[in-house]
């Protein structure tokens, strides 16, 4: 799918008070965080942004404490506990098996250790493919069935609405007009390559 129809797919789980866990498949650079992280300004809801790369088990199920003989489990204070919102698993597949085995009691029962989310926050993540030169893990079949999953691809005409709602300079738009391909293309022989400003990259 397009950019503009995930975000009116996730727009409608929103609306309709589905909290599937999905995950969200695509390149680099197509603005996969950044459509998520409007959804919430939009409706007015929290955002936790969670890297599980960037994590070990121990924080994310939290840190045991003796507690009359018993050990009790932690919790971190970045998880939500209150409110609605969207808890975002962001670059989910390059957390090491692991990690991904921690996140999918997490994803699928809605808890981890003591720690249960809250009733008002959906539970999404993203990844990156191998084909996009990421360096990511194969996600577990059990992990990946618990999963609604959603791929997107780089659009110009999604790019263009963007752009003349956020005031990209028009000449980027007539360029990308004539050049539409060069929006967003991965040269296997270059380290880096030019991010779509496509909803927020910031890039």
């Amino acid at each position: 799918m397009t950019p503009s129809e995930l975000k009116a797919y996730l727009d409608s789980l929103i609306r309709k008070n589905l909290h599937i866990s999905t995950m969200i498949w695509g390149a680099p650079g197509i603005g996969k965080s950044s459509i998520v992280g409007q959804l919430t300004k939009e409706h007015g809801i929290d955002f936790v942004d969670v890297r599980l790369s960037q994590l070990a088990p121990t924080d994310l199920r939290g840190l045991p404490v003796a507690e009359d003989g018993i050990s009790k489990w932690y919790p971190p204070e970045f998880l939500p506990r209150s409110g609605e919102g969207i808890l975002f698993l962001d670059e989910l597949n390059m957390a090491p098996p692991a990690m991904q085995g921690v996140a999918q009691q997490l994803i699928l029962d809605r808890r981890v250790g003591s720690y249960i989310v809250p009733h008002g926050w959906f539970v999404w993540a993203a990844g990156n493919r191998k084909e996009d030169r990421a360096a990511v893990f194969d996600m577990p079949a059990q992990l990946a069935n618990m999963f609604l999953h959603l791929e997107v691809q780089p659009d110009f005409d999604s790019f263009k609405a963007f752009a003349l709602k956020t005031g990209v300079h028009e000449q980027i738009i007539a360029f990308l007009s004539f050049r539409s391909t060069l929006l967003h293309k991965l040269d296997p022989q270059q380290p880096a390559w030019p991010y779509s400003p496509f909803l927020g990259n910031g890039k």
